[in-house]
């Protein structure tokens, strides 16, 4: 994975972050599709992630695999993009 314009998720190394937004809690959040690492107003670091759908039952979301839960906004940009 090289792209001097994506970011790399710090979790897995496996995937681009992507920019969402979190439809029913209209929250834009960084999210990891591969690993579902999501950082919901903090920057992305592989200390301070919390898993997708544990934040979404947290915010009283019952079924956070559901599509219409969250849409890609873009990838999330490296420094200086």
């Amino acid at each position: 994975m090289n792209d001097p314009n994506k970011v790399a998720c710090p979790r897995c190394g496996q995937d681009w972050l992507r920019i969402v937004r979190l439809n029913y809690l209209e929250q834009t959040a960084v999210l990891c599709q591969e690993c579902d690492a999501l950082w919901a107003g903090r920057p992305p670091r592989n200390d301070n992630f919390e898993d997708y759908e544990t934040y979404m039952r947290r915010h009283f979301r019952a079924n956070p695999a559901n599509r219409d839960e969250y849409e890609v906004v873009g990838f999330y940009p490296a420094s200086g993009s």
